[in-house]
């Protein structure tokens, strides 16, 4: 699968949660069960590796990402992590106007 797709996936599911796990059931869906990209043990252990290093609590997405593609992967992670926040930015400017 490409990485455009995993980073839609993904997105689809960090957009819709609010906070830093409520995205976990979504990729769970997409990735483990619908795609089967990634197996329930590499889901658990990307929660693992996101729980344990410093960050956001929803950089467990990038693990995902990297299970599921290598490095392209990790990098659609990322950006799929880091979207909701900086389309915030210019949503906000447009509501104080």
């Amino acid at each position: 699968m490409s990485a455009v797709t995993i980073y839609l996936l993904l997105l689809k599911a960090t957009v819709t949660s609010f906070a830093g796990m409520g995205s976990l059931p979504q990729i769970q869906q997409d990735f483990v069960q619908t795609h089967r990209l990634i197996t329930d043990e590499q889901l658990s252990q990307a929660v693992l590796v996101g729980r344990a290093t410093p960050g956001p609590m929803g950089a467990y997405v990038v693990a995902v990402g990297y299970f599921a593609a290598g490095w392209p992967g990790a990098i659609a992670g990322w950006l799929a992590m880091i979207t909701p926040a900086a389309l915030a930015i210019p949503l906000l400017a447009v509501v104080q106007r």
